[in-house]
């Protein structure tokens, strides 16, 4: 009898067992697993990033100057914005959605296997995310961002997101230091699976984080505690030539893997070189001449386009162009048709503006203008000089190779070495320490963020208050937007379709909710 018993108990737990694993299997959802391998998770975070910095930059751009709208009072012209829009806010989404949840479930992936690089590199990307952020919005929520038990959230205060970029990067040196130290690779097979920047090279990763690390020193550069030195420590811990630029791989095959600056995705045709950058590249800022001269700055044909008479035009915010019923002067869209310029592996376009162009996120020649401008206000000019040259060098050589498809340095060669050499020696690049000035650095910087850089180039502007004695070309709108009451932008309002759906009360506590609130000055500006 208790033999009976002991076998109907065995079968009903077999059966009870069985029926679970069968419950549990069609309960569970494949397109939403809980667990994901960390290198399934990387390259939408990297998208992400890319997405977000494209996807804002075309508004960024126009506060900053860089281009405008071919037509006149565009509001993004006039240093306004559009209410009830998402314009302006991708940088957000990126934070809390592309990086959001794929960072922690990676990182739960990464450290349960021991995949150190891995977890150092989400720890990198998501310091770049708060970087950007804090940079863009000011107010961000970092304490109570991925609580699940809430709807709501309450925004740190800037200097907290600032600080988290600081301990996110540390973490992130920890884990990669960590992942080389586990078993002696530089480059990992098995972080290459997701890593669609640098092909799993761990210490171009730690480069990337020192870059991130100087970034967020010089942009504290108004304030008391400003540590010029420490810019520079970061800085030569980071990239030292243009192949370890931070710059993410576009397929180009179809849309959703081209480039967003590129021919398939149109994004360049309502846009117009700004006035500013034409007189940057066409030497009449740097030399003081009225005059255009159209080959002072090898840079000027791959970066901007001519009317068709042959003449470089910009655009003057928020007057659009006054030529376009003028096919012959009428200002062309900045990409051209094609490149002009013809070059093996160039592609059909110029600069970065082919489908399979990579996405770029920060370069040698912007890390060493941090490193220039910090050693310019410590008073040590001759570094200062150093630095500056490095980065004007790499700034045209960038603009010659340009990075495309699998090559973070491309193929092209569009600038002659002897071009290069005369723009060099030439009365646009200062040729000693004791002549450099800020506005040197500055401009020369603003040249070599075009396009892929605006945030940057908007937070230069910003700490420097749009000061024209050093952006020497830009021109404060006549007609500014009309909630400014005459005020300037300073910030990106937060993205409408989470913060001002569902947060109210918490945009309410920051300003946000004011008409001006765009024109209020960030924190990280501020003494």
């Amino acid at each position: 009898m208790k033999k009976t018993i002991y076998a109907i108990t065995a079968m009903l737990t077999l059966s009870f067992a069985s029926s679970c694993k069968k419950y549990i299997d069609i309960n569970t959802n494949p397109n939403a697993p809980t667990a994901v391998d960390a290198s399934t998770l990387l390259p939408p975070m990297l998208a992400g990033m890319t997405r977000g910095n494209w996807f804002d930059s075309r508004y960024i751009g126009q506060y900053a100057q860089i281009w405008g709208s071919s037509s006149a009072n565009n509001v993004w012209d006039q240093e306004g914005y559009v209410p009830g829009s998402d314009n302006g806010g991708e940088m957000w989404r990126t934070v809390y959605f592309s990086i959001g949840q794929n960072a922690i479930l990676g990182l739960q992936d990464a450290m349960a296997t021991k995949k150190y690089d891995y977890v150092g590199v989400i720890w990198a990307i998501r310091a770049w995310g708060w970087q950007n952020g804090a940079d863009l919005y000011n107010n961000m929520i970092v304490k109570e961002a991925y609580d699940p038990t809430k709807l709501t959230f309450d925004y740190d205060s800037p200097d907290v997101v600032y600080a988290e970029v600081v301990k996110d990067c540390q973490i992130a040196l920890n884990y990669l230091n960590l992942a080389i130290k586990t078993d002696n690779l530089t480059i990992s097979p098995t972080l290459a699976k997701g890593d669609y920047m640098y092909a799993g090279d761990r210490e171009r990763w730690k480069k990337f984080v020192y870059a991130i690390l100087a970034q967020n020193a010089l942009h504290l550069s108004n304030k008391a505690t400003f540590n010029a030195d420490n810019v520079r420590k970061y800085v030569d811990s980071s990239f030292t030539k243009n192949d370890e630029n931070a710059t993410i791989q576009n397929t180009g095959s179809q849309s959703g893997d081209s480039n967003f600056w590129g021919p398939t995705r149109v994004n360049l045709p309502s846009f117009r070189q700004s006035d500013y950058m034409v007189k940057l590249l066409d030497g009449r800022i740097f030399t003081g001449s009225s005059t255009q001269n159209t080959t002072i700055d090898p840079r000027l044909p791959l970066l901007l386009a001519a009317s068709k008479d042959g003449v470089y035009r910009g655009v003057v915010a928020p007057l659009g162009d006054p030529n376009s019923a003028d096919a012959n002067t009428l200002i062309p869209n900045m990409a051209g048709a094609k490149s002009d310029i013809s070059s093996p592996g160039a592609g059909t376009q110029k600069y970065i503006f082919n489908d399979n162009s990579r996405g770029v996120l920060m370069t040698y020649a912007e890390t060493q203008f941090f490193a220039a401008e910090a050693m310019f206000k410590k008073g040590d000019k001759t570094a200062a000089y150093n630095y500056y040259k490095n980065a004007v060098t790499a700034s045209l050589d960038f603009a010659s190779n340009p990075p495309v498809g699998t090559a973070v340095v491309g193929p092209q060669n569009y600038i002659l070495p002897a071009a290069k050499t005369a723009y060099l020696s030439g009365p646009c690049v200062k040729q000693s320490a004791a002549t450099l000035q800020l506005s040197d650095i500055l401009q020369q910087k603003f040249i070599s963020l075009f396009v892929w850089g605006a945030p940057e180039a908007w937070s230069d502007m910003r700490r420097y208050q749009y000061d024209t004695n050093i952006f020497q070309g830009y021109v404060k709108p006549a007609n500014i937007y009309p909630d400014n009451a005459g005020k300037q932008v300073y910030l990106l309002r937060p993205r409408y379709n989470s913060e001002y759906i569902w947060n109210i009360p918490a945009l309410k506590s920051i300003g946000a909710t004011n008409a001006d609130y765009h024109t209020t000055k960030p924190w990280f500006i501020l003494p």
